[in-house]
């Protein structure tokens, strides 16, 4: 549910600020809001510090820990911004140690197709004496073409190229290729050059190996700066009042309210609270039970927050998108393999990712069962404890039920969109648009009326007509409020015709959940068939492996596209046919309090000491 919120306004004395910040931090209740407009630079300095602080933990975190034990530390710091700035220049000095490396070895890959011999300073010598040596790699058709004038030495081929020297008494006559440049160096520098470099580079990974220990560290030292940078950013956020009185803007749940009073006037603040005066600039704070609150990693994942007068999908989210999900995979094998994948990485999972998943692998393997679907195999099905648990409406392989199933999906589709409406009818109880919502259920029904014999020849109800103008009726009396009534009727009666094959798509969509559960099923069947279509009755040791391996590449991409068909499919009819008839737009922002992150919390320009203490060695 959506938590009702309380503006507040914020007085404090300009010499007091930043004590009020603090408080304000540990208090931890309070969503800020920017009254005025910072300069450019107020804020860059810490930005900056937080920006290397995380390229530094990014860098370390590519490195693997090494014991401590093992040997002693070779570049020990004892302040967080010292090690981040030494990670940084590290960074900084592997990179062009690796670009001269690269430039190195390029060289001494000159010299392994030319010759360790080669003397860069004799071939100089020799120009002098006005015998010219050009060098060339050339493909063998232009080495064919190579005029007979020109007196050439050619070279074994390396690779698809020949090297190939021009001999020439004349500075000017050159072939017409691109020529090879001559090293700067000897071969004996390039070698005793790359040794030096790479004994660098080592001792710069040695560097990030040593300081992997101190991520956490680190980790501690960027919440600070964090910390700091939201102080700052809300300070230079401030209103102020002829330089003597600055106050601030922000959020509180309505239950805060007495906290945030009681902290206010421990403090001698002066405050406002009040409604939001605009709630469409309210911050949504959504408050859920536990068992709720497991379809958060979906929702964060595509990023909608409801508005703040807008309803909380969760619970209607959650509900459909297991069903759903269920449907779209349809298969009990890949539904154990999804909960034996949770089970196997609990402990690297977030508990509600991790119930999610058990939710969502239970209620495919339920369908599954129910479907006689096991790996796409018909075989599996048939065995007899599992061929007594399917239900031929809904089975996948043996049954005529297309019908059906398209008549199953329609009428899920009916009842998720009455459900919306319905949640209508009680968000306007009070008022005469719950009729119009009345109205929309009756023609949802009656839209599904109209699919069913459309599409699978079932006639509609005798009954039927009189419900679809019964909803007409009542969308066009009742759907907008106006003090000009016949108005409106117009107004409602022109925008129904587009409302109507609307609402009549949207029936239709849902019978995705059978199309694609059924695409998922003839896939799985097809590599079944491809890979072993006589099963593995007479196949050696290695075929049986050949053939294992072809299954697991192949239910493995089916996997993937029924998990992308459930990211399209599942979440699109939840997201556009459910919440559109809802009317629900997905317009908020989440409600985001301004608290400290670190324990160790302090004012700008407090030094960090506690976390020194924690540096390993």
């Amino acid at each position: 549910m959506i938590v009702r919120m309380k503006e507040i306004l914020l007085f404090t004395s300009a010499q007091s600020t930043e004590e009020t910040i603090h408080a304000l931090g540990n208090l931890g209740v309070v969503d800020i809001v920017e009254i005025s407009q910072p300069e450019n630079g107020t804020t860059a300095y810490r930005q900056a510090a937080v920006r290397d602080t995380e390229a530094a933990i990014s860098l370390l975190g590519e490195h693997t820990a090494t014991k401590t034990t093992n040997h002693p530390i070779k570049y020990p710091v004892d302040d967080p911004k010292q090690l981040v700035q030494r990670v940084l220049a590290a960074s900084g000095i592997r990179e062009k140690v690796a670009q001269r490396l690269e430039e190195l070895r390029a060289l001494s890959n000159w010299y392994e197709t030319w010759g360790r011999e080669v003397s860069v300073p004799a071939l100089e010598d020799l120009a002098e004496a006005g015998l010219y040596i050009r060098l060339y790699l050339l493909t063998p058709s232009q080495q064919k073409d190579i005029p007979g004038r020109h007196t050439v030495i050619s070279f074994p081929k390396q690779g698809d190229l020949i090297p190939v020297a021009l001999i020439a008494r004349d500075e000017r006559e050159k072939l017409p290729w691109k020529e090879e440049p001559l090293p700067e160096l000897s071969y004996a520098s390039v070698v005793q050059q790359i040794q030096r470099k790479e004994r660098q580079l080592a001792e710069v990974e040695r560097f990030f190996r040593d300081h992997t220990n101190n991520i956490s560290w680190l980790e501690e030292y960027l919440l600070v700066l964090r910390d700091q940078l939201a102080m700052r950013q809300v300070l230079a956020g401030m209103g102020d009042i002829n330089g003597k009185v600055q106050y601030l803007k922000g959020f509180i749940p309505k239950k805060e309210v007495d906290t945030f009073k009681a902290e206010a006037e421990a403090n001698h603040w002066g405050y406002v609270v009040q409604d939001p005066e605009n709630p469409e600039k309210v911050p949504v704070y959504i408050k859920n039970p536990k068992w709720v609150k497991i379809i958060n990693p979906v929702m964060s994942f595509i990023d909608i927050v409801p508005g703040y007068k807008e309803v909380d999908v969760s619970i209607y989210f959650l509900v459909a998108f297991a069903l759903f999900f269920a449907m779209l995979v349809g298969d009990a094998g890949y539904g154990l393999v999804f909960l034996l994948v949770a089970l196997l990485l609990r402990k690297k999972l977030s508990s509600q990712v991790r119930v999610l998943i058990y939710v969502l692998s239970c209620a495919t393997i339920l369908w599954g069962v129910l479907s006689g679907t096991y790996f796409g195999s018909e075989a599996i099905a048939a065995l007899p404890v599992l061929n007594d648990l399917i239900i031929p409406e809904i089975a996948s392989f043996g049954v005529d039920n297309i019908s059906f199933m398209m008549h199953l999906s329609f009428l899920i589709g009916a009842i998720h969109l009455t459900v919306a409406h319905g949640i209508r009818v009680i968000m306007f109880i009070n008022s005469l648009r719950a009729f119009s919502e009345l109205g929309w259920i009756a023609l949802v029904w009656s839209l599904f009326f109209i699919t069913e014999q459309l599409v699978l020849g079932i006639p509609m109800p005798s009954w039927g007509i009189w419900l679809l103008a019964g909803g007409v009726s009542l969308v066009a009396l009742f759907s907008r409020e106006s003090n000009n009534f016949f108005k409106s009727i117009l107004v409602s009666l022109a925008n129904l015709p587009l409302s109507l094959i609307s609402g009549f798509s949207d029936i239709v969509s849902y019978v995705r959940l059978f199309a694609v559960g059924l695409a998922t099923a003839a896939v799985a069947s097809s590599f079944n068939n491809m890979i072993v279509p006589e099963g593995i009755a007479g196949m050696g040791f290695i075929q049986i492996v050949l053939a294992a391996f072809a299954l697991l590449l192949g239910h493995g991409l089916n996997i993937a596209l029924a998990l992308m068909a459930v990211m399209v499919h599942g979440i699109r009819l939840n997201m556009l046919e459910f919440s559109g008839h809802l009317g629900v737009q997905f317009s908020g922002e989440a409600y985001s309090p301004f608290r400290w992150l670190s324990n160790a919390a302090s004012l700008p320009g407090k030094r960090v000491e506690p976390l020194k203490k924690r540096i390993t060695y």
